[in-house]
């Protein structure tokens, strides 16, 4: 899958900076983003291969004793997923979600709120997939509440990288996706673009402070008008029309 034979054929970057993937002749569609997190089979304990055995001894018990809920969980989403065959897209998008829950076991070396976060952008993208391979299931509700968690996790994530709570420098990828590594400049834009996207509109006030909140930390990725290794272009252009959008939806809201 990563590795080569040209299986995979990189299309665009959307938006929310996930790359699409045009189908195979030989394979046909192909989902890298479900492959990432590593589970164990029997208790549904989940998280990325780089902080799997990082959970410590004295938190085994608990993660452990919340096996029957993780299963109960799941099944009310997917009633038959199996872990033990080769992933799909529904054991892809459960994978995250199971991840979501195992990172509350795993300590603040392993930046779980970041990964919290991110784990919800991608059960998202799949729940998306599936909601378009499969529509009327409700795969599209999931999908909102999902980017919904995701921008609570994010905002606290901006948070965290100026307290210090969580080891934020430890990660080794932000993401969002797995070809590209924005950095955290990544993180400012998808925390800003979900706040732009899923924020909360009923309470009018409150939304304005937040966007005039994510223009502030918008600014802060596009502000040295300097592309880079870690800054490309791309991110830097997208945020200057983050920005503008910005402005938009304040005015909008303000009647104006």
């Amino acid at each position: 899958m990563f590795s080569g034979g040209g299986r995979l054929i990189a299309g665009d970057i959307n938006d929310e900076l996930r790359r699409n993937y045009l189908p195979s002749k030989k394979v046909g569609e192909m989902y890298p983003l479900i492959y990432p997190v590593t589970i164990c089979p029997e208790c549904l304990y989940a998280a990325y291969s780089e902080d799997f055995p990082l959970i410590k001894e004295k938190n085994k018990p608990a993660a452990l004793s919340q096996k029957i809920k993780r299963q109960r969980d799941i099944k009310l989403v997917f009633p038959i997923v199996d872990f033990r065959k080769p992933r799909n897209l529904f054991t892809g998008a459960a994978s995250y979600l199971l991840a979501v829950s195992s990172y509350s076991f795993l300590g603040k070396e392993t930046a779980p709120t970041f990964k919290k976060g991110l784990s919800c952008v991608r059960a998202a993208w799949l729940f998306g997939d599936l909601n378009n391979r499969y529509p009327g299931q409700n795969y599209d509700r999931i999908k909102l509440v999902l980017y919904r968690k995701a921008m609570s996790y994010y905002e606290k994530t901006v948070h965290i990288s100026q307290t210090g709570e969580e080891r934020i420098d430890s990660v080794k990828n932000f993401g969002p996706d797995l070809d590209k590594n924005y950095g955290f400049e990544g993180v400012l834009f998808i925390s800003t673009l979900l706040m732009y996207k899923y924020g909360d509109e009923e309470r009018i006030e409150e939304h304005i402070a937040k966007l005039e909140g994510a223009k502030r930390i918008i600014s802060k990725v596009f502000g040295s008008g300097r592309s880079s290794k870690s800054k490309p272009s791309f991110i830097l252009d997208a945020s200057k029309d983050l920005y503008e959008k910005l402005n938009e939806k304040i005015a909008e809201l303000r009647g104006g």
